[in-house]
């Protein structure tokens, strides 16, 4: 290796891991606020290690005090839910387009994927006056329902642009051995489709998780609201102390940590396919 070739190498090195760091500092001080007692934190710096390990007294108090656990169950419960709705309803309307090709298959993708090209903003005058009508507004039902409809041009995208990739003379030939396209639909495309599943739902669940915008705007009880709204609640104007927020906030990171770990195989494997057939 020459000289120039090994001083690069440290250079990249040194560049690489400055910016992990500086990516990890606020991390860093985030759980040393969240393992802070009130005592620690009002008389420390910043910087200094607490003298007593209060994440679990912390913790307790966000539970009882700020009842994290209600809207934890509600948020648990429309990130999975309205994942799962996604998923299932992205990648029949995916097939139907890409296989079935109904008459203006085109425009029909294009109207579908248009929910991506608005801003969300401008959907909240119009939800909120229909849920109020209907009667869903302020209900879990209502908030799978918008959550499942929000992801779907997305997951749309993707899965199509999977499908299309799928030899055609597969499916003729299951279809010569009697294969209806329904069977054709969860025998051969969803087997097929583990990479672009594990996209959408990290995703899409992602999202719905930390969604603050329509949660706030749909929903008003403790038993419905997400859980990024409690956690807003608490960093509002005569709102909880520092401590008991960055213990909140280490709260809701674990769904969406726990989820890429999950999916991060099948996520690598879906970008590595994709590379591929560029």
């Amino acid at each position: 290796m020459t000289t120039t070739n090994k001083s690069l190498k440290i250079f990249t090195y040194f560049v690489l891991i400055s910016l992990a760091l500086i990516w990890l500092t606020p991390l860093f001080f985030t759980f040393l606020t969240a393992f802070k007692d009130m005592n620690d934190y009002a008389n420390q710096h910043f910087y200094q290690l607490p003298t007593h390990f209060a994440f679990f007294d912390n913790l307790t108090v966000v539970m009882d005090q700020y009842r994290l656990n209600h809207h934890f169950a509600s948020s648990l419960c429309y990130m999975s839910l309205g994942g799962l709705f996604c998923i299932i309803a992205s990648s029949m309307a995916a097939y139907s387009i890409v296989r079935l090709k109904p008459k203006g298959n085109f425009w029909l993708f294009l109207l579908i994927y248009s929910g991506t090209v608005f801003p969300f903003q401008m959907y909240l005058i119009p939800l909120y006056k229909m849920y109020n009508t209907i009667g869903l507004y302020n209900t879990r039902a209502g908030m799978i329902l918008i959550y499942t409809a929000i992801t779907i041009p997305f997951a749309l995208f993707v899965y199509k642009g999977f499908f299309v990739t799928i030899p055609k003379a597969i499916e003729d030939a299951a279809r010569i051995d009697g294969c209806t396209p329904t069977k054709a639909y969860y025998a051969i495309f969803i087997p097929q489709a583990g990479a672009p599943t594990a996209v959408v739902a990290l995703f899409q669940m992602s999202w719905i998780w930390n969604d603050l915008l329509f949660g706030m705007i749909l929903s008003r009880s403790e038993d419905v609201r997400p859980i990024m709204v409690a956690l807003a609640t608490m960093s509002g104007i005569g709102g909880s102390p520092l401590t008991l927020q960055m213990t909140g906030v280490i709260l809701t990171s674990i769904p969406t940590l726990i989820i890429f770990i999950a999916l991060q195989k099948y996520f690598i494997a879906g970008i590595s396919n994709s590379s591929a057939l560029k």
